[in-house]
């Protein structure tokens, strides 16, 4: 990976998402963990627009009971802050990619 864009990167943090690092292609939501009987909303996240090879894997230390309430606090949390994210990196010229795949 360029230097140049690997340092848009880091500097692009959210201290809202602390440990999250951001990638050029990010992709959200909630899986269920067995070994903590619950849900965590979940990021991925790829050095790369077209998403190729194993992401990086981020998650809410947060355990949700129902996958409807991980899905929720997802939307309202952070959702918005991987948008702010990605919004900055286009701003720097980072080319990006950021679709919803639903409301």
């Amino acid at each position: 990976m360029n230097r140049n864009i690997r340092n848009k990167k880091i500097q692009q943090k959210s201290e809202a998402l602390p440990g999250l690092i951001p990638g050029l292609r990010m992709k959200g939501g909630v899986r269920y963990d067995p070994s903590i009987h619950g849900f965590v909303a979940i990021v991925h996240s790829w050095d790369n627009v077209l998403g190729a090879g194993e992401p990086q894997e981020w998650h809410t230390s947060q355990v949700f009971p129902t996958e409807e309430t991980a899905l929720q606090y997802y939307k309202t949390n952070i959702r918005p802050e991987l948008e702010k994210m990605m919004s900055q990196m286009k701003s720097s010229g980072v080319k990006t990619s950021q679709r919803k795949l639903e409301d």
